[in-house]
């Protein structure tokens, strides 16, 4: 009887959790599935609706292993470079697509990876619970889980709670809009597991070796995040006595895994200038009052629930002084984050003194539960090590919501585990419409933005036209090293019908799209402007290109090149091909002609590709 109960429990989580995946995934493919059925005829859908440029960068990498490139460079700059770049996970996408095509085969890669998460993710909670109340209850606030950004919704720009605009920090939004979050998301959970399980095997060190390894390669800011959490967590472990010697051994064998991509990368940035230019842009963290309301709610409950979990009294006390000083950790930087207005928000002191503050507040709140453990400092140590002082630090919110909606789970779950089911019932309800309607209008976003034709950096569009479609084919047919010219886009604003106002966050199909990044990541043509953190010197290189296809000067652009100029300069980059809007399209700029540059090679009706003279 025993035996049956327990087959019948699995098969019971079993058929919840692949519910769970096919509800999300489905969820996730609509836009996509929307997008490419709504074409226009003629068009050709992009694939994405936000941060379509970054995604060109995907693209690019894809496209070189179409070629069967394994070594890729940077297609959005014209600049000299040794070709060193080594990601794992474009490449495979990149043979897929050989088949399939690229938006496909991103988007398979994006639905893939968001199914195996939410299994990774059961895996972890049930580590932790019993509960498979509990546990159903946290895969579902994880998937869905945000904070009061619908209250203060907008839909362009980075401006207000970071559950707004920053997908990687929370799942649904990674699920709708990046592959690669989701894939990284997968290898972080599988990298904790790992070291939870290394407690008593060595296969767990293997498997973890890989998955960090992995990890280092395709998004190495996040191998950062771990270690900082793994810091708290061993500090938990200690104060729980359960650190043995062999843990510690398997454990330095699954942090050995990084070194190989972690050697291979210092290689690539000591030896590739545009590399360096690359890693060296700036991605500060938001302000703390931004991040404090995307995560608020889960915060709370999982405060509430940490404090209610069973303990002895000594216990209980020392847990409560952890809780009150992350607490008190986050109250001081919000107050402090007043006089943030840009750039970092902690030098090295500041940070080391909240990291500490941090941790220890995980070894005082810590539990007989390794999982609980892992991710409260997940939780805690992860909000404070979005503001690491590095360049890159916006980057380190990676799955920060993960941590933090499984412990709103079980907090909800410990408030509510007295009450009748009904009850119970109507406030997980609540509470999940709550939590849930962020991620609602997350993929409303999505959709409003496939019917204006318009992605969120309002310079890309979703659709690509049928002059640009004949384009890029056109160059993906031409075989040898292709340099491209293109303008940069130019947005076009909504405006009032009566008073001709600005409409505030609206925008509409752009006036002039920004083609270099789909010229570089469609068909690996090279581009001088093609990306604002990719290119090198981008402003400098955007100027550049309006005075290449100015004809005449213009308040902003004073000084506009002679045809001389202008063939001097296609030749100084090697470039072979420019796409020349026509004049109707932009009437706001005077171009030069088709004729000043070159030989028409696709003529369209808005766009035109021109082989420029040698």
């Amino acid at each position: 009887m025993a035996q049956i109960d327990a087959d019948g429990r699995r098969q019971s989580e079993t058929k919840f959790v692949w519910f769970a995946v096919i509800v999300a995934v489905l969820f996730a493919a609509f836009p996509a599935i929307y997008g490419a059925l709504s074409a226009p005829s003629g068009s050709r859908y992009v694939g994405y609706q936000y941060n379509t440029d970054d995604h060109m960068v995907y693209a690019a990498w894809m496209r070189q292993a179409m070629d069967g490139h394994l070594f890729f460079d940077n297609r959005f700059t014209t600049d000299p470079q040794p070709g060193l770049t080594v990601h794992l996970y474009f490449f495979v996408l990149g043979l897929i697509a050989k088949v399939t095509g690229i938006a496909v085969a991103a988007t398979l890669g994006r639905l893939g990876f968001s199914a195996l998460f939410i299994w990774l993710a059961y895996r972890l909670a049930r580590r932790v619970t019993d509960e498979l109340f509990a546990a159903r209850l946290a895969v579902a606030l994880t998937i869905i889980g945000g904070g009061l950004g619908f209250l203060y919704w907008h839909n362009f720009g980075p401006e207000g709670p970071v559950d707004i605009w920053q997908p990687e920090g929370f799942v649904f939004p990674s699920m709708l809009t990046n592959g690669l979050f989701m894939v990284s998301l997968c290898l972080i959970l599988t990298t904790f597991q790992a070291f939870l399980d290394a407690r008593t095997s060595w296969r767990a060190a293997g498997v973890g070796a890989v998955a960090i390894g992995l990890l280092m390669n395709i998004h190495s800011y996040d191998v950062l995040m771990v270690a900082l959490v793994m810091v708290g967590f061993l500090g938990a472990a200690l104060v729980q006595r359960q650190v043995t010697r062999d843990w510690l051994l398997r454990s330095a064998v699954i942090v050995a895994g990084v070194l190989p991509a972690a050697l291979w990368f210092k290689h690539v940035l000591d030896n590739d200038p545009v590399f360096q230019a690359r890693a060296a842009t700036e991605t500060y963290s938001p302000n703390f009052r931004q991040v404090v309301p995307g995560y608020l709610v889960l915060m709370l409950f999982a405060f509430v629930g940490a404090a209610m979990r069973t303990a002895d009294a000594g216990t209980r006390k020392r847990r409560v002084v952890g809780i009150a000083l992350a607490i008190l950790l986050f109250a001081g930087m919000y107050l402090l984050a007043s006089n943030h207005t840009g750039g970092y928000f902690m030098g090295i002191p500041a940070f080391a003194g909240a990291l500490l503050l941090a941790i220890a507040a995980v070894t005082l709140a810590s539990d007989e539960s390794p999982g609980w453990n892992l991710l409260f400092s997940w939780a805690v140590i992860g909000t404070v090590a979005v503001y690491f002082p590095g360049l890159f630090q916006r980057k380190l919110t990676m799955g920060l919501s993960v941590p933090w909606a499984i412990l709103a789970a079980f907090g909800l779950h410990s408030m509510l585990r007295t009450q009748e089911r009904s009850v119970r019932n109507l406030v997980v309800a609540l509470c999940t419409i709550l939590l849930g309607a962020t991620s609602v209008r997350w993929l409303a976003r999505e959709l409003q933005f496939i019917g204006t034709d318009v992605s969120n950096t309002t310079r890309h569009p979703v659709y690509l036209e049928t002059d640009v479609v004949a384009i890029l084919d056109y160059l993906n047919s031409q075989p040898g090293k292709k340099v491209l010219l293109a303008l940069p886009g130019t947005p076009a604003q909504a405006r009032d019908s009566q008073t001709g106002n600005p409409i505030p966050d609206t925008f509409l199909k752009p006036v002039l799209p920004d083609l270099a990044p789909f010229a570089s990541g469609l068909t690996g043509a090279y581009t001088y402007a093609g990306h604002w953190s990719e290119t090198p010197n981008y402003t400098h290189r955007a100027g550049e290109m309006y005075r290449f296809f100015l004809r005449e000067p213009l308040p902003q652009v004073r000084n506009v090149m002679s045809d001389e100029e202008r063939t001097a300069f296609a030749r100084g980059i090697h470039a072979n091909y420019a796409i020349l809007p026509a004049q109707e399209t932009v009437n706001y700029l005077p171009l030069v002609t088709a004729e000043q540059l070159g030989e028409v090679v696709v003529k369209g009706s808005r766009f035109s590709l021109v082989k420029l003279r040698e």
